[in-house]
């Protein structure tokens, strides 16, 4: 009998948890910029920064009716970061670098001393407001630099880490998104509120997403490298699919970008996909 009251209150505090929760809709449109954003040039609903911004930037985003989703990677560590060196500290954690990004480590993420370190990340997203989470670098398990280990990363070894990463997330209040990693989203996807993926147009891998879109959740899309040299790949793999899809000029994380809109640039038999209405 003594349990008892113990396991009601575990449960309304993760009931109040979901309901505070920030839960984002497919009808959304969205922007990134690590540079940081001119507010006043914005028209995007969501906007996603590092999340090193400041309390004061992320609340003058909010009092410009923006929604922010804070940035930081969960599967390698950069140089530079505050924390860097409590990374370091941690024995087996942080491993070879990143060859596409030189001063990016990668991280052994099955290391128990990985979560402390990411728990302070999200308590510091939450005391400056976010209202979610992108945890990037999760899908260490598909990239050459980490198939070299001799004991390397593991779909497996992904699935448990990213269910911790979303359980963990809405344990301390906030909304978190699964970054890339297609080909668990159907496994782990009930443990976000979105997805946010760069370039499922480059190989006509978009179509991962269904059953996710299904349940009303969004997808945050990225494609690189400006609109005319993806438009047929953006037409092919979006037709039918209501993904919120951003094309950035080039390789970089700037604020300009063009929102896509498949009847204007595909022609009116586009299906842009119905919007699923999430039940909050």
């Amino acid at each position: 009998m003594k349990f008892i009251f113990p396991a009601i209150l575990a449960s309304l505090l993760l009931s109040d948890n979901a309901e505070a929760r920030w839960k984002p809709t497919q009808s959304m449109t969205w922007n990134i910029a690590f540079g940081g954003f001119d507010i006043n040039k914005e028209s995007a609903d969501i906007i996603e920064v590092d999340y090193g911004k400041s309390a004061e930037t992320i609340k003058e985003y909010h009092n410009h009716g923006k929604k922010v989703i804070c940035y930081f990677s969960g599967g390698t560590i950069e140089e530079g970061r505050p924390d860097y060196n409590k990374f370091t500290a941690v024995s087996g954690l942080v491993r070879n670098k990143y060859s596409a990004w030189p001063k990016e480590r990668w991280l052994d993420y099955r290391v128990d001393g990985i979560k402390p370190l990411l728990i302070a990340r999200m308590k510091e997203a939450v005391s400056k407001g976010c209202d979610a989470i992108d945890v990037d670098n999760v899908d260490g398990y598909q990239v050459s630099d980490v198939k070299s280990w001799s004991n390397p990363l593991t779909k497996n070894d992904a699935i448990k880490f990213t269910t911790w990463l979303g359980m963990t997330a809405h344990e301390l209040g906030i909304s978190i998104g699964l970054k890339n990693c297609l080909d668990i989203i159907d496994i782990v996807g009930e443990h976000f509120e979105f997805a946010v993926n760069e370039g499922c147009i480059r190989r006509d891998e978009c179509y991962w997403y269904k059953n996710f879109l299904s349940t009303g959740k969004p997808v945050l899309g990225i494609t690189y490298n400006g609109l005319s040299s993806n438009l047929k790949a953006l037409c092919r793999n979006l037709d039918g699919l209501p993904i919120s899809m951003i094309i950035k000029p080039g390789s970089s994380l700037v604020q300009e970008s063009v929102y896509f809109d498949g009847k204007k640039y595909c022609g009116s038999s586009f299906n842009s996909g119905k919007f699923i209405l999430l039940i909050q």
